[in-house]
């Protein structure tokens, strides 16, 4: 086991125990509402043990796929490359970050700021997977056809000894991972009860 999350209440909702494991993939479900960016941070926080919980015990740590950001300026000025990426974030003793090359028409020199969201999510993905096979990750700014490849892409990575957290606002993979969970908003604010 790698994760052991006890049911807790966080931002007014509340999300059910779950275990993690190699070879599994748990998705939580969080709500398809502006509230999402700032709940995903919370749990991701949690989870990472970036900040301490009580209600969870964290055996193996876990590493978010992060999403790619640059200042406008810096990036006219000083534009971020795949190459300038790979040197500053991937494990270069693990090959799985050049994988960008054979998925996506790039080299070294495009510019990350130039990818649409399919190709920057798996430009995070790979580096990230160059360090740990045991990740979390989400789909936005992805499209539905990316977020099926990326998905089933994980899903190799964990039936080879890996384990994943998926983040989604929908059940598209519902009855196809270990475990589901749904957050369920049990706050008094009526407003946020109709995005759910």
């Amino acid at each position: 086991m790698l994760t052991r999350f006890s049911e807790q209440v966080i931002d007014d909702y509340l999300f059910p125990s779950f275990t993690l494991a190699k070879g599994e993939i748990v998705i939580i479900r969080l709500p398809n509402a502006p509230i999402v960016y700032n709940l995903q941070s919370e749990i991701r926080k949690i989870l990472t043990g970036e900040v301490a919980n009580d209600h969870i015990e964290i055996i193996s740590p876990l590493n978010f796929v992060d999403h790619f950001t640059q200042n406008r300026l810096s990036s006219y000025f000083f534009p971020t490359t795949i190459g300038s990426y790979h040197r500053k974030y991937a494990n270069k003793l693990n090959s799985i970050y050049k994988m960008i090359y054979d998925v996506e028409p790039v080299t070294p020199r495009t510019k990350v700021a130039s990818l649409a969201g399919n190709a920057r999510k798996r430009l995070s993905l790979y580096t990230t997977l160059s360090w740990t096979n045991n990740i979390i990750f989400d789909l936005m700014a992805v499209d539905p056809q990316g977020g099926v490849d990326i998905y089933n892409f994980v899903k190799t990575v964990v039936k080879s000894g890996g384990a994943a957290i998926l983040f989604d606002q929908f059940d598209e993979f519902k009855n196809d991972c270990t475990t589901f969970v749904e957050a369920k908003y049990i706050g008094n604010d009526l407003q946020l009860q109709g995005f759910n």
